[in-house]
Parts: C-alpha cells; sequence; structure tokens
C-alpha cells in the first residue's frame, strides 16, 4: 500500500493545527517536516518544537527531513518519539555510520536522501543500514517546482536495487509530485510519496487523496 505523505511546507503557516486535522480527515498516512537552515538551502522551515506542537492534532506518523548543513550538531535538539522517521541529507554527513545510531536512539527509522544530481548507487555502501531513500525530484528548499525529468528512471534503479539485494526498504519521492506523474512514479516503485502543493492546495482534498489509492490499485 502507497504511503501519501503530506509535505507541510506547503500547509498554511497561520493555520498550521487546522491543516494538519484537514489532511488527517482526507486520510494522509503520515506528515512530512522540511527542516531548513537557510545555510544548506536558501530557506528557513519548521523545527523539532513544530513537531510537539503539532502532535496534539493527529495520531499520525511524523517524519523529518533535515535540509541543513550540521545535522550532527541538531540530531540532539529531537527527543525520543517526536519522529518516526528522520532524514538526512547524504552530502551533509561527516560519519554517516554515527549519526544513524543516534536516530535510532531515538526511536526512529532511518532515511538517507539524494539530491536529484547525485546517482543513485552512492547510496549502496550503506544500503543494509538504513529503513528509507528518500529521492528528490527538485532542488532541495522551495515547494511548487517541476519534477526533474530523470526522476523516474531514478526510482526504478533504486527499487530494482532493492529488489535485488532482497531489502525491505521503502522509497520516498519528494518534489514535483502531482496528479499527472503520480501513477507515473508509483509505477515505478514509490513506496512514499510526498505531497505538498498538489495536496494542501486542493479544495477536495479527501477526493485527490482517494484519487491517488485507486491510481495504485491498478498500479
Amino acid at each position: 500500500m502507497i504511503d501519501i505523505s503530506a509535505s507541510l511546507l506547503a500547509a498554511d503557516y497561520a493555520r498550521m493545527g487546522e491543516e494538519v486535522v484537514r489532511a488527517t480527515k482526507a486520510s494522509v498516512d503520515s506528515f512530512h517536516f522540511d527542516m531548513m537552515d537557510g545555510h544548506y538551502v536558501r530557506n528557513l522551515a519548521l523545527t523539532p518544537d513544530h513537531l510537539r506542537a503539532l502532535r496534539k492534532y493527529t495520531s499520525l506518523p511524523f517524519r523529518v527531513h533535515l535540509e541543513l548543513s550540521n545535522p550532527d550538531d541538531v540530531i540532539e535538539m529531537f527527543e525520543a518519539g517526536d519522529a518516526q522517521t528522520i532524514n538526512v541529507m547524504l552530502d551533509t554527513l561527516k560519519e554517516p555510520r554515527s549519526i544513524f545510531t543516534r536516530i535510532r536512539t531515538l526511536g526512529a527509522k532511518v532515511g538517507l536522501t539524494l539530491t536529484k544530481e547525485q546517482p543513485v548507487d552512492l547510496v549502496v555502501p550503506y544500503i543494509d543500514e538504513i529503513d528509507e531513500l528518500l529521492i528528490l525530484g527538485v532542488h532541495p528548499g522551495f515547494g511548487g517546482q517541476v519534477m526533474h525529468p530523470k526522476t523516474l528512471e531514478r526510482i526504478s534503479f533504486a527499487s530494482r536495487m532493492i529488489q535485488d539485494k532482497k531489502l525491505n526498504i521503502s522509497i520516498a519521492v519528494d518534489g514535483g509530485i502531482n496528479l499527472t506523474n503520480v501513477g507515473r512514479v508509483i509505477s515505478q516503485g514509490c513506496t512514499c510519496v510526498i505531497m505538498g502543493s498538489t495536496l494542501f492546495k486542493s479544495a477536495d482534498m479527501a477526493g485527490l487523496v482517494q484519487n491517488i489509492r485507486r491510481m495504485n490499485s491498478f498500479s
């Protein structure tokens, strides 16, 4: 079953709690928190405090994506149970295995993220040590971008690699996913679609989610 994760980067920040309730009622599966520092990407967004403040509005899993230059220095800001998955950017890690251990100490699953320029086989040395591979279809930092045309090929490559190694690793995809391309994203092997603008700008979020589930049933 596909996981539809609502990216709060695209939510109305003045009504964040209401947005979480709206998406929960629309039957999304999880919430995606992009945390940005203004250094690794030219934007500022969300903090561990948002996780704690929004927890009272839903019981759905929280997913964190650290888009910042010093993940090793900030991981201690998280408390056990804050997030169910924490994704870190491969190109920001000094000692990947060390931060993987620290993430697991928090009780979270380990996610490893690739930019749209990085070849998928860069994850091979760590493939046995992660729970999720997050493939970005756009430049990190801002919502509403168009998915890079090579993204589908990269998803397919990752899916074959994981299947060949008989690993239980989810493939998440973030960036530029909409109703036009989501069916193809799923058919290439994506198991978690992260959607922001398409979801939160929809007048009928529940209907959109049902549409995606129907697509998945035929993929």
